[in-house]
This record gives structure tokens, C-alpha cells and sequence, in this order.
């Protein structure tokens, strides 16, 4: 029987974001010993408000771990005189409350995008094709961006990024990771932003249609000595 992502990767993604299981199970209020039993319900009740409680979206939680979201993004409630989100916004620190924060500013960018961008797409002068924003783009890069504040930084050049970053590599996808399962392969591309580095740009070709995906935004740090630390997504 398939399993919802609630179920399989909860507490995995607790870990990712940075909240304790007491403090999980005191927002959801129940005892911290039964966290582990309360990822295996099906109410989805409780699923939503466990949505809400982590700052993820509520279809991620309920998709089946056998299919990376390749839908479009959800629409959530907008208003014409939201304010844009800026550079003050982001959180600078390094606590869990600070990579929360920074989450659900990255999945309320997106959404302020798409409302500006309603095709959800920008075309890529490198590739010579577009490059598609999809439910996945959200969930990949609101929980890998959200864990530095310079990739949340870069997060908010999406339209320069997209548009101009420059195609470096062509890898296999990670069949082993359930968001790529739908992609052929993997486009590394990199941007350099300034006032923030050298940004990558991970886009999933998919295997049905070859259409392009961003599926993760990445600033890449450099160690003490200028050389850049590239990692896996």
C-alpha cells in the first residue's frame, strides 16, 4: 500500500526544518511520545493542521512518496496590496525558528510570484527553452534555501535566475530521491548574483515530455579560504 508523505517522511522532515518533537507535539498538542504514532494518521484534519504547525503546504504532505509534485503550485489566498517580500524581511539567524521563518517566506515568495507570473514559466537564454515552476520547485527549494539566509536571499532574483543562469552540467537524476523519480536528468546551472555568490540552479528534465523544471535554488558557499563547498541536492 502506498504510503502519504505525512506518513513516510514526517519526521524527516521535522529534522529539516529544525523543530524538536516537543515542540512539534506541544503546537499539536499532544504528548511528545506519541509523535511517532501521530505521523501513521490518515485524518486529514490533523494532517492540515500539522501543515500549518511545520510552514509547509498541505498537498505535500498528502501526495504519495512515489510521485515527486509535479503539479502546478497551488493557489493560496493573495491580495493586490500584499507587501513584496524584501531583503528585510529574511531572518540572519541560525536557530530552527529562524530556517521556519525563512521556510514559509520562501513558499509565500513563490506564491506572490505565480500571482504576478500566472503561466509559471521564464525563459532561459542559456537553454534556449523554458524553465517551469512547478509544486516541487516549492518544496525542494523552501527546504533547502530555508536553511541559509543568502540562498533565501537569492531565492528572491527568481526571474534574473531563471532567465540567465548558465547551463554547466547535464547529470543523471537520483531515482533513489522520490522528487526526481520523474526526471531523466539533471541540469546544473549556475548565476552569479551580486551582493550574494555564485548561485546554483538544479532543473529536472522530465521523462514523459522533456519539459524543464527548477527544482532547487541554492546559494554556493565558499570555505574559509575563497574555495567553493558544492553539495548534493
Amino acid at each position: 500500500m502506498n504510503q502519504i508523505f505525512f506518513e513516510a517522511k514526517g519526521e524527516a522532515l521535522l529534522e529539516r526544518i529544525g523543530m524538536p518533537k516537543v515542540e512539534f507535539a506541544r503546537r499539536m498538542g499532544i504528548r511528545k511520545q506519541n509523535v511517532k504514532a501521530l505521523f501513521k494518521s490518515k485524518n486529514l484534519v490533523t494532517i492540515y493542521k500539522a501543515a500549518a504547525v511545520m510552514g509547509v503546504p498541505f498537498e505535500m504532505l498528502i501526495g504519495y512518496i512515489e510521485e515527486p509534485d509535479l503539479s502546478e503550485i497551488p493557489d493560496a489566498p493573495y491580495e493586490d496590496d500584499e507587501a513584496e517580500i524584501t531583503a528585510v524581511d529574511i531572518p540572519t539567524g541560525d536557530t530552527p525558528e529562524d530556517k521556519r521563518a525563512r521556510h514559509k517566506l520562501i513558499l509565500s515568495f513563490y506564491h506572490q510570484w505565480k500571482h504576478k507570473n500566472p503561466e509559471a514559466k521564464r525563459y532561459n537564454f542559456s537553454l534556449k527553452d523554458d524553465i517551469n515552476i512547478k509544486n516541487v520547485s516549492l518544496v525542494e527549494t523552501a527546504g533547502h534555501a530555508s536553511l541559509t539566509y543568502l540562498s533565501t536571499l537569492a531565492v528572491l532574483q527568481l526571474d534574473a535566475i531563471l532567465s540567465n543562469a548558465i547551463f554547466v552540467e547535464k547529470v543523471p537524476a537520483n531515482q533513489n530521491k522520490n522528487n526526481q523519480s520523474k526526471f531523466e536528468s539533471m541540469l546544473r546551472m549556475e548565476y552569479q548574483c551580486v551582493g550574494i555568490g555564485l548561485v546554483k540552479l538544479l532543473v529536472g528534465v522530465k521523462r514523459s515530455d522533456k519539459t524543464k523544471v527548477q527544482y532547487c535554488i541554492t546559494v554556493i558557499e565558499t570555505d574559509q579560504k575563497g574555495r567553493f563547498q558544492r553539495t548534493s541536492q
